[in-house]
């Protein structure tokens, strides 16, 4: 049965610009008389950010303007997520307090036949990977998540009130993420391996580099380069490059090759990049010969596409094959740059 995945990980609007950026501010409690030193600030799904010092200010420089959310979290507090942080007045950032709601606590039972072995066992597969990747990650909370297994909609969910650490030992990073939502659905749960035909989860992440240089940074570099050969933001990077071909995708539509314009249309509204699918149609990566389905409901809305590879709305596009099996065990920082 085929399966399909959102590819979401809510790394949301991303793109890399011209020129040199900072961003800089403040970070304050609600009565703006407290700074607050040592808050986490980060851009969404990527290697890049920063503490705030003792006075409650921060300042990040990037080489680029990154088009992504800043995070700002401090224990104790609610997350705040700032769409545009490039701003020639600085951020003002104040964060509430994180309060935990009183009163009476209705539980729902759900039936359920799995264990919570079986249900973490699942819930690994399906948020890391079923890949090489996938086999290094450790997640180092375990403890913190909340799983739970609907029988009745044969649905996984799970849930954690504080980011999932998580180590990539193949990769090379230690990541954040931060879980707002995740839900499988199974068509045969009672199996010893169960059938998942549909997987969606959203959150933040934040990605710290394991190895800045030496050999292991070499190594890293190598597994890197491969996991991006053939995924999505290989792809879509190449849509804007206008080098598909040369970066080894191939096109088909009724088992014959075509050019891109045949099936997709790129153009400019002003400083955007847009991406509009004229039908679905496969994609063949030629250094592997993995096949992936893309398909889109309605055809007639374009979407728009960033220079890192990420494009929305992200869940617009429906992946089957090869690239629906991308998971966070072998995605990469949206800031990532291959190392030719």
């Amino acid at each position: 049965m085929k399966s399909f995945f959102f590819l979401i990980a809510c790394f949301l609007i991303f793109s890399l610009q011209a020129s040199g950026q900072v961003i800089f501010g403040k970070v304050f409690d609600t009565t703006k008389e407290h700074p607050l030193p040592g808050a986490d600030i980060y851009l969404d799904g990527t290697t890049i950010g920063t503490i705030s010092g003792l006075d409650g200010t921060f300042k990040i420089s990037t080489d680029t303007k990154v088009n992504a959310p800043l995070i700002v979290n401090f224990l104790g507090y609610k997350k705040i997520q700032l769409e545009d942080p490039y701003r020639e007045e600085g951020l003002e950032v104040i964060l509430e307090p994180q309060t935990a709601a009183l009163g009476e606590v209705v539980i729902k039972k759900t039936r359920t036949s799995w264990s919570r072995r079986k249900m973490l066992r699942e819930f690994k597969k399906q948020f890391l990977g079923a890949n090489r990747a996938a086999e290094f990650c450790i997640i180092l909370n375990e403890e913190d998540l909340d799983l739970s297994f609907d029988q009745e909609n044969k649905k996984l969910s799970v849930r954690s009130d504080v980011p999932i650490k998580i180590r990539n030992n193949f990769l090379g990073y230690e990541i954040d993420y931060d879980l707002s939502t995740f839900n499988a659905l199974y068509k045969s749960p009672k199996r010893n391996n169960p059938e998942c035909y549909f997987t969606y989860y959203a959150g933040s992440s934040r990605y710290k580099d394991m190895a800045l240089s030496g050999g292991l940074l070499s190594r890293f570099n190598e597994r890197r380069m491969e996991e991006y050969k053939g995924s999505t933001m290989h792809f879509f990077r190449s849509i804007l490059a206008q080098s598909l071909d040369r970066n080894g995708f191939v096109l088909y539509l009724n088992n014959g090759s075509v050019p891109p314009n045949e099936v997709m249309k790129l153009y400019t509204n002003g400083e955007n990049y847009m991406l509009k699918f004229k039908r679905n149609f496969k994609i063949k990566y030629r250094r592997n010969n993995e096949i992936t389905t893309i398909s889109k409901e309605n055809l007639a809305l374009p979407i728009q596409v960033f220079p890192d590879g990420n494009y929305s709305p992200i869940n617009s596009i429906r992946f089957d094959g090869a690239m629906s099996k991308e998971r966070l065990g072998n995605t990469l920082p949206l800031d990532y740059e291959p190392q030719l």
